[in-house]
C-alpha cells in the first residue's frame, strides 16, 4: 500500500509542477492588491470582484492576490458600485498605484440598515425572505430574494403571480424599509409541446421522449431545464432551443417551441493512459458513432487493458425504440468479451446484455435479458462448485426513483433502487438462482453542511446447484466500504479479516458529511460499516466499520473526491480512493 501512495504523491507533484510551469509562461502584467480598512466586509469578495482571479485547486494556498493589469483603470468604478450594492453608501476610498502593487485604503462609514419589513403572501417564503431588523442592506441580496421567489413560484406552477418587491431607502437615516406583496395566481398546466425545427433525419417522437413534461402536467421551470440536458445528452443536437410561454394574455397553458441543428461532428474518439491501485496500470479507447443510420442512434466500441483486466465491448443504443402513449424506452444491446483476474479466482466472459429502459417523471424502470458464457478458474479449493464451466442465463429488472435535486452534486433529495435477477444454467448440477439488492440513499444540506446516507441489502437464493464466483456479492470501494479497493471484501470471518470469495447476503450502510473549508474546496467526515455472509439471508455476525476523512473540491462536472478510510479494529487496513463525480 505505501508505494501506491508514494506513485500518487508522485503523480500529483509532476501534475502542479506542470500547471505551474504552464500558468507562468502565459503570466501577464499584474499588481498586487493589497485591501486595507475593511470591518465588515469580506476582503477576499472584494477583490475578486476587482477582477483579481479565483484561486484554483493548484494555488489556493497563495497568499497574494494579483490584480491583471486590464482591471487596474476600472477600480474606482467597481469599488464604488460594491460599496454601494453592500449598502455603504457613506464609504470613502483612497487608491494608490506603484511599480508593482496598488494598495486601496477603505473608510466603510455607517451602511444603510433595514429599519421595517412589510410582507404579504399567500404562498409560504418564511426561509427566503430572511431579512431581521437591523441587518445590513446590501443590494445584491435584495435580488436575489426576489429572484428566489419567482424560482419558487415557477417550481410550482404559478406563472402568472403577480411579485411587488420595492425597498425605500432613506440616506440621511442610513435606514430602508422593505415591502413584499406576492399573489400566487392561478396555476399553470404545460400545453401540447410543439417541435418547429429538427434535422430531417431524426423523427419527432425521438425528440418528444427526452421531453421531461407531457400535455396537462403542472408547470414547472426545472421540467425544461432537466429536457435540455436530455437532448443534450444525446449528443446529436446542435443550438438546443426550448421556448415556453404562455399561450395569451388570459390563458394558463405554457407553450412550448423546441428548435434544433445537428452537430457536424458526430464521431468521437477517446484514448487514455492511467494508474489504478487497484489494477495498476491502465489503458482505455473508445469509438463512437452519434446519429448511426439516423434518429439518434449510436454505436459505440470501447476496450480496457490492464494486468488484472481486459475487455472488449461493443454497444447499439437506439432511442424511442417502443412508445406507448407518451411513454418512451430506449434499447440498449450490448455484446463483449473480457477477462479478468481477482483474488480468488480468474475469469473468461463472453456475455450478450440487452434491455428496454423506460423513463417516466422520477422512475426509471430497465428490463433485460442477459447471457453470459463463463469460464471460471479458482485460485483456492473452496468447498463450493463455484469454478469451471457456466452458460448462464437470466432475464433481470431495475426499478430506480430519483428525486434529488441534481445528478452531478446533490444537496438535497431521496434516491431508490431495487435490483432483481433470475438465473439458470445448463451445468451439470443445473443452478438456479434469484439475486436482489436494495438501496436507500437521502440527502440533506443544513446551513452549508451536506448530511449523506445510502443503506444497501442483498441477497442470493440459490434454488439449485452454486452459483458461479462472480455473481456472488463482494463488498469495499468508494460504493461500499473505503478502507479497502473495489471489490476486495468477500464473506466476512472476523471484524479484520474476509475470505477472497463473496457471500450470498450484504448489508451495507455509509454515512457522511461534507463542510466548506475554503471557496470550492470541501471537507468530509465518514463512517462505512459491512456485513457479507457466506449463507443466504444472514445480516448478522462479523461487521467490518471504517473511520475516514476527504477533500472535494468542486467542479462544473462534479466534485474531485479523495477520501481516506481505515478499518476501526485494524487501522493499518486502509485504502486511499479518488473519483470524479458524486457516489451519493
Amino acid at each position: 500500500m505505501f508505494y501506491r501512495v508514494i506513485v500518487l504523491i508522485s503523480f500529483v507533484t509532476v501534475f502542479l509542477i506542470g500547471a505551474e510551469q504552464n500558468s507562468s509562461e502565459k503570466e501577464e502584467k499584474s499588481y498586487q492588491l493589497v485591501i486595507n480598512g475593511l470591518q465588515h466586509l469580506d476582503k477576499t469578495e472584494l477583490a475578486k470582484r476587482l477582477g483579481v482571479k479565483e484561486h484554483t485547486l493548484f494555488d489556493f494556498l497563495n497568499s497574494k492576490a494579483m490584480l491583471p493589469e486590464e482591471f487596474v483603470d476600472n477600480i474606482s468604478t467597481t469599488l464604488k458600485g460594491y460599496l454601494e450594492n453592500k449598502g455603504y453608501f457613506d464609504a470613502r476610498f483612497t487608491i494608490k498605484k506603484e511599480s508593482d502593487k496598488i494598495v486601496i485604503a477603505i473608510k466603510e462609514g455607517e451602511p444603510i440598515r433595514v429599519r421595517s419589513i412589510d410582507s404579504s403572501s399567500d404562498i409560504d417564503l418564511k426561509n427566503i425572505i430572511d431579512w431581521k431588523r437591523g441587518d445590513i442592506f446590501a443590494a445584491e441580496r435584495f435580488e436575489k430574494i426576489k429572484d428566489k421567489i419567482n424560482n419558487l413560484l415557477l417550481e410550482q406552477g404559478y406563472c402568472r403571480a403577480n411579485v411587488t418587491t420595492k425597498a425605500y431607502v432613506d440616506l440621511l437615516l442610513h435606514s430602508v424599509k422593505l415591502l413584499y406583496k406576492i399573489k400566487k395566481g392561478s396555476l399553470c398546466y404545460f400545453a401540447k409541446p410543439q417541435i418547429v425545427h429538427k434535422p430531417n433525419d431524426i423523427e419527432e417522437q425521438v425528440i418528444l421522449s427526452r421531453l421531461k413534461f407531457y400535455k396537462g402536467d403542472r408547470y414547472n421551470i426545472h421540467k425544461v431545464e432537466e429536457s435540455y440536458n436530455s437532448l443534450n445528452s444525446l449528443g446529436v443536437f446542435a443550438n438546443i432551443q426550448i421556448k415556453d410561454n404562455l399561450t395569451d394574455a388570459n390563458s394558463t397553458l405554457v407553450a412550448t417551441k423546441v428548435s434544433l441543428d445537428k452537430k457536424e461532428k458526430l464521431r468521437h474518439y477517446m484514448i487514455s493512459l492511467g494508474y489504478d491501485t487497484d489494477v495498476g496500470l491502465r489503458a482505455k479507447g473508445a469509438w463512437e458513432k452519434r446519429n448511426f443510420l439516423g434518429n439518434a442512434k449510436k454505436i459505440a466500441v470501447k476496450s480496457e487493458v490492464s494486468k488484472k483486466h481486459k475487455k472488449l465491448e461493443s454497444t447499439l443504443f437506439i432511442p424511442a425504440f417502443f412508445a406507448y402513449k407518451d411513454i418512451y424506452s430506449d434499447l440498449y444491446t450490448t455484446i463483449g468479451l473480457s477477462k479478468e483476474k481477482r483474488d480468488a479466482y480468474k475469469e473468461k466472459k463472453l456475455y450478450i446484455n440487452s434491455y428496454l429502459e423506460t423513463y417516466y417523471e422520477n422512475f426509471t424502470l430497465k428490463k433485460g435479458l442477459g447471457l453470459e458464457i463463463l469460464n471460471i478458474k479458482l485460485l483456492k479449493n473452496y468447498p463450493a462448485k463455484i469454478g469451471g464451466h457456466f452458460n448462464l442465463l437470466y432475464p433481470y429488472f431495475n426499478l430506480n426513483y430519483d428525486t434529488r435535486d441534481s445528478k452531478i452534486d446533490p444537496k438535497n433529495g431521496f434516491y431508490a433502487n431495487i435490483y432483481g435477477e433470475f438465473g439458470v444454467s445448463n451445468r451439470g448440477d443445473a443452478v438456479t438462482y434469484v439475486k436482489y439488492l436494495a438501496e436507500l440513499r437521502a440527502i440533506k444540506t443544513v446551513n452549508d453542511i451536506t448530511f449523506s446516507a445510502v443503506g444497501k441489502v442483498g441477497a442470493i437464493h440459490e434454488l439449485s446447484g452454486h452459483l458461479p464466483a462472480s455473481k456472488l456479492f463482494y463488498g469495499g470501494g468508494l460504493f461500499s466500504n473505503r478502507a479497502y479497493g473495489k471489490n476486495k471484501i468477500g464473506y466476512l470471518l472476523t471484524d479484520r479479516s474476509f475470505s477472497q470469495l463473496g457471500g450470498k447476503s450484504f448489508l451495507n450502510l455509509q454515512l457522511e458529511s461534507n463542510f466548506k473549508l475554503y471557496k470550492k474546496l470541501y471537507g468530509a467526515l465518514f463512517f462505512d460499516s459491512t456485513i457479507i455472509s457466506p449463507n443466504e439471508y444472514q445480516f448478522n455476525g462479523a461487521r467490518i466499520d471504517t473511520l475516514g476523512f476527504g477533500l472535494r473540491y468542486k467542479t462544473p462536472i462534479g466534485p474531485v473526491k479523495v477520501d481516506v478510510g481505515f478499518n476501526t479494529h485494524k487501522v493499518k487496513d486502509y485504502a486511499i480512493s479518488i473519483m470524479l463525480g458524486q457516489s451519493f
